[in-house]
């Protein structure tokens, strides 16, 4: 018999119900218990989801219930602290939602804990599992479209942290995870904006080299190129497009093809749960690991910290501070 995993999941906002469709829809994971401040939004969730055992205070929670897996769905500023305290009470896996932390500082705490306790750490960049991205990924590997040598993503509307994080996560998704070398941006930041209570920016614009020499560029906020999580491969024998705007959700053309654009069938696509379990069962890292969640938010802090030093960053960073909050703590943005 298979087992079958008691799930909490930790603040009752709107991004939970993703995670609890995700639990509804697996045999192997039974939710069990909630969390949250908020009573009354609790109680309105619990009743929606059948989920009688609800706790203000998810350290009692944990303290009282057999959990196997928590979803960490509260504001960024939360993720850090409840995945540091949720992976010393005895669970086998945690889901955490994204940004992963605020610094690199917290992230790599983070990580250190749940190794330390033998807890498998995923981080919510759910699009990895989503079915264009992996074909993509294939393709690439196969060299469909010949040697790989620039990656453009774009993220139209959206800041590094919330949303371009997808963005990142998924150019290095699809390009096998690779180390990257160096980075090079700017930010713009007008006025003083932030995004559900981190210091946000208006535009960013990234430049940076994988090991390989492979080169990335990544645009987010208010004024970039069409597209959202639009990314272009360019490779020495033809081109692969994800999310073109107005587009399908993958095509490529190559010499199989005649320089003709063509949309591939895709397969059926597993959730981030499920592979959580999988990589319980397996006792291996999750697609989404806590240390790819690392890899990208190091990305995105290295962007920052060049824009920070007026010149290119090479990684590993070694700033654990965000060098967002150093500019607007020193006055500069």
């Amino acid at each position: 018999m298979p087992n079958n995993y008691k799930v909490a999941i930790v603040g009752c906002g709107g991004i939970s119900h993703m995670h609890t469709g995700w639990y509804v829809n697996e045999p192997r994971a039974t939710l069990t218990a909630l969390a949250d401040v908020d009573q009354e939004r609790m109680k309105a969730y619990g009743e929606q989801y059948g989920v009688e055992k609800q706790y203000t205070d998810y350290i009692e929670m944990l303290e009282t219930e057999e959990i196997d897996i928590v979803s960490v769905c509260t504001r960024p500023k939360l993720h850090a602290p409840l995945v540091i305290e949720v992976a010393k009470h005895g669970v086998k896996g945690i889901l955490s939602e994204k940004p992963m932390a605020e610094n690199l500082g917290q992230a790599r705490e983070m990580l250190e804990t749940c190794s330390q306790h033998n807890v498998k750490l995923a981080i919510d960049h759910q699009l990895r599992f989503n079915a264009p991205y992996v074909v993509a990924k294939q393709m690439l590997a196969e060299g469909q479209i010949g040697e790989l040598f620039r990656i453009h993503g774009i993220c139209g509307g959206g800041d590094l942290k919330d949303n371009a994080t997808h963005t990142v996560d998924l150019m290095r998704f699809i390009y096998r995870d690779r180390p990257i070398s160096w980075v090079i941006g700017q930010i713009e930041r007008i006025g003083t904006p932030t995004k559900y209570d981190l210091h946000s920016e208006n535009f960013a614009v990234g430049y940076f080299k994988f090991e390989d020499n492979v080169r990335g560029i990544i645009e987010s906020g208010s004024d970039t190129a069409p597209g959202y999580h639009h990314i272009y491969c360019y490779g020495t024998e033809g081109e692969l497009e994800l999310s073109a705007p107005g587009g399908p959700a993958l095509r490529i053309r190559n010499q199989q093809s005649g320089g003709a654009w063509v949309t591939p069938e895709l397969p059926s696509e597993i959730s981030p749960v499920q592979d959580l379990i999988a990589a319980i069962d397996e006792d291996r890292e999750h697609c989404s690991s806590g240390y790819q969640g690392y890899a990208s938010l190091e990305l995105l802090m290295a962007i920052y910290e060049s824009s920070r030093k007026r010149q290119r960053v090479h990684l590993p960073l070694e700033e654990m501070e965000s060098p967002l909050t150093l500019m607007i703590d020193d006055g500069w943005v």
